[in-house]
């Protein structure tokens, strides 16, 4: 018997308080079984009590972040339960660690269990926190359960993700006789015919040797990034002729991203417009968030971040601020670019140059080395 838990009966539990405690959707029993699971596929990244690492807040070079806690210390409390599915069964790479993606076959039930158990760690006010969060998320929910009935040939995947968001509506057909393509937050299947099998990984043409995913990939993210306003980015521009420019997703918080702001001066010189866009990773609030506003309001964004790089000096939030959406366009254009950690830098054809690399290696990249 399914144990997914419908919105309305959510909303209803939201509503009853025992002991100055709201009510939570899961029982003892399924925390017991959820336990014994996260131990066996996931204790090996976040630990046993779902503590995650001690540095988990550090990115490497490459711009990957350790396994976070799942027991409220984190940012899990953000995600919704469709959204907390989705993240444990399509996984991703994590700094020396994987989540247990698709592989690992969690039923829908095995991974709600796994979400009760760490969720069972959750404070009463982090719990609280996302319960509100789940009435806000009501019309969405609903959107996505219309939106399955509309697209059939998804069924299956829908079903295997737990009703995951795909965002480009039906499958796309693909240069491959019987394939068509999906992207599913930030990623891509591949449907063989009927939608009943998915493949996640690069489609490549063995007779040219192109990566038809990543070529696909790099003309949406041009699309992507060609809709966020010039105005609202902090830009460098070349010295002398400008032979290229460079989009750089940054965050204050982000070591690495101080280090790849000391690099612009060199790739000024060698004709590349550097263009920032802020990416508070840790959402749209908290000290990240308030120090990139600081910043991007500044009466002079330029001299408020060479500032900060410099010194780590924080100025006042301009109360007029001339970018007043700016954190938010740049928080929801990472997310939609499928960015996964800090510094992210956009080539002008859309190809990803992933963390933190110094000036010559970017030039390299890019081609204008000499």
């Amino acid at each position: 018997m399914s144990i997914y838990v419908p919105l309305t009966l959510m909303l209803m539990f939201s509503t009853l308080v025992s002991a100055g405690q709201v009510s939570r959707w899961y029982s003892a029993e399924l925390v017991a079984q959820g336990q014994q699971l996260f131990r066996d596929k996931c204790a090996a990244c976040h630990g046993n009590n779902a503590e995650g690492v001690p540095d988990w807040r550090r990115a490497n070079e490459e711009g990957d972040y350790p396994p976070p806690p799942l027991d409220g210390g984190a940012y899990a409390w953000r995600f919704s339960l469709e959204q907390l599915r989705e993240h444990i069964q399509v996984g991703e790479q994590v700094e020396d660690c994987e989540r247990p993606s698709m592989q690992v076959r969690f039923t829908t039930d095995e991974t709600d269990a796994v979400i009760a158990y760490f969720q069972s760690k959750w404070p009463e006010r982090i719990y609280q926190a996302w319960q509100s969060k789940q009435v806000l998320s009501a019309t969405q929910d609903d959107y996505a359960e219309e939106e399955a009935k509309q697209h059939s040939s998804t069924r299956w995947l829908k079903q295997h993700l737990s009703g995951a968001r795909i965002l480009h509506g039906e499958p796309k057909k693909t240069p491959a006789k019987g394939l068509t393509e999906i992207k599913v937050s930030g990623k891509y299947f591949y449907l063989t015919e009927g939608g009943r099998y998915a493949v996640i990984g690069n489609l490549i043409d063995l007779k040219t040797g192109r990566n038809v995913t990543r070529l696909n990939q790099d003309i949406e993210t041009r699309q992507l990034i060609s809709e966020y306003p010039v105005k609202d980015m902090i830009i460098y521009p070349a010295i002398g002729q400008e032979r290229t420019h460079l989009t750089i997703f940054t965050d204050t918080s982000c070591p690495y991203c101080l280090r790849m702001h000391r690099e612009v001066p060199k790739l000024r010189t060698e004709g590349v417009t550097v263009r920032f866009v802020p990416y508070p990773r840790q959402g749209l609030e908290g000290k990240g968030y308030e120090d990139l506003s600081s910043i991007w309001c500044a009466e002079h964004p330029r001299e408020a971040m060479e500032e900060y790089v410099e010194s780590q000096v924080v100025m006042a939030i301009n109360d007029q601020c001339d970018r007043p959406n700016a954190l938010a366009a740049g928080y929801e254009l990472g997310n939609a670019v499928g960015l996964k950690g800090t510094p992210l830098l956009i080539m002008r054809n859309g190809e990803r140059i992933r963390g933190y690399k110094n000036a010559d290696d970017v030039l390299s990249r890019i081609g204008l080395n000499r």
